[in-house]
């Protein structure tokens, strides 16, 4: 593992608070004082988390540095989550706070990370379309806190019944977890080297906080749990393997896709989980207009809030499908664009054939013509030189003479002009290939 002395650094403090944890939910009995040290702890190795990523957020190649810097985004909001849990408990002595606003961000804490992988960092060719992307994200977010607005929320705001509220909300975030763990284990059986080591770290560290809140909710509905004892420990195992796997970051170098076009297909897939989202918020309202058995008030919190979420959801497909019917528009006109220049290329590509052609013809012309130009040259400059000749037969000599300078000249001018318009030998090479 190639990280950095600053990783080695907040790797050795994360295992350090760890054993601190282990020995004082060994030896200690149950207090306020021990409940906020419980507390303390995930906020110490979530904040030693986003240091070790922010390591990773420089010298990356290609889609790299987003992902660290989305992974990181999640586990910040996982901190200010378990940050307002210290708040939480330590507000509880004398007041009743409400746990909404720290569960919310632990969910879109989760969103932060499904996102992140979505970004597939292994491949070179990740990362376009960020700006889509975006959307993807904003649609995810909404849909989660819908749910969590639809099957939970109403409980605590509403009719202040936690024994509800609760199982619904770690069903939520259990799902969200399922989902991480299910696609770390996918890209970790289907990659090898330190891309394997990296997701299989990354699955194992969601499966068991997955785990330790599966215990937490179990611990909490019996009323044996109690903050920072044995049934956070996976919960903060999970946190200390996330440390782990941002040491990774150095070793993690992109590569070419096996599959041609995984860029395309993704996109496909993510417009089909897109209307998949779209068609659960009619089910839901129909399945919550069917309860006869809830409350009247739940039932009108359910509907509103159904209703208004397609109406935010469905501005965020609508603005995906301009975005892509844009996206589409330009590439029509590039491709267009493309076939017009490759037809000016062959275009040109023929006539440099054609020139070439005729140089080779011209040039076998003139060596033709140049041979008995220079023999009847020098028989004329033999005949002119004959004592015996008149004077009339010497001029026509000399006639002769200037004839033949007259054609050399021509022939000279027509290898020069043919010269200077053909291309060379490469250029016509290169337009071919082009074709």
């Amino acid at each position: 593992m190639n990280c950095s002395s600053r990783q080695k650094l907040y790797w050795g403090v994360a295992t350090g608070i760890l054993v601190v944890h282990l020995g004082v939910a060994a030896f200690a009995k149950s207090s306020f004082a021990f409940t906020m040290f419980g507390d303390a702890i995930p906020c110490l190795l979530l904040a030693l988390a986003v240091l070790a990523m922010r390591q990773n957020f420089r010298n990356s190649p290609g889609v790299l540095p987003v992902f660290w810097k989305v992974f990181a985004g999640g586990t910040v909001m996982m901190l200010f989550s378990q940050a307002y849990w210290f708040y939480y408990d330590w507000r509880r002595v004398t007041t009743t706070p409400s746990p909404v606003f720290g569960d919310s961000l632990f969910i879109l804490a989760q969103v932060f990370v499904l996102s992140a992988l979505a970004l597939r960092p292994h491949s070179a060719s990740a990362g376009r379309d960020l700006r889509i992307r975006s959307l993807d994200f904003v649609l995810l977010s909404l849909w989660w806190l819908c749910l969590y607005g639809y099957f939970a929320l109403p409980w605590q705001i509403l009719l202040h019944e936690f024994s509800h509220y609760n199982p619904a909300y770690y069903l939520i975030v259990f799902l969200q977890h399922a989902a991480i763990v299910t696609a770390g284990a996918l890209l970790s059986f289907r990659k090898t080297g330190a891309w394997r080591r990296f997701y299989g770290f990354l699955t194992l560290a969601f499966a068991l906080i997955a785990a330790g809140n599966l215990i937490l909710s179990v611990a909490i509905d019996n009323g044996t749990y109690a903050s920072g004892g044995f049934y956070d420990t996976p919960f903060f195992a999970g946190i200390y393997l996330l440390i782990v796997s941002a040491c990774y970051g150095r070793t993690l170098q992109p590569h070419a896709d096996d599959t041609p076009n995984r860029e395309l297909v993704q996109s496909v897939w993510t417009a089909r989980i897109a209307m998949l989202v779209m068609l659960t918020l009619p089910l839901l309202a129909l399945w919550g207009f069917r309860a006869n058995d809830l409350p009247l008030d739940l039932s009108v919190f359910r509907l509103r809030l159904v209703f208004g979420s397609m109406f935010l959801l469905g501005t965020l497909v609508y603005w995906k499908l301009s975005l892509l019917s844009r996206e589409l528009v330009r590439l029509v006109h590039l491709t267009r664009d493309s076939i017009e220049n490759l037809n000016t290329v062959q275009r040109q590509v023929g006539q440099s054939e054609k020139f070439v052609a005729l140089g080779r013809l011209a040039a076998g012309a003139a060596h033709e013509i140049s041979n008995p130009l220079t023999a009847i040259l020098g028989y004329s400059e033999l005949l002119s030189d004959v004592p015996s000749l008149s004077e009339q037969d010497r001029q026509g000599a000399q006639h002769i003479r200037e004839q033949v300078h007259r054609a050399q000249a021509a022939v000279a001018s027509l290898r020069n002009t043919l010269r200077q318009n053909s291309p060379s030998p490469s250029l016509v090479l290169d337009k071919k290939s082009v074709s």
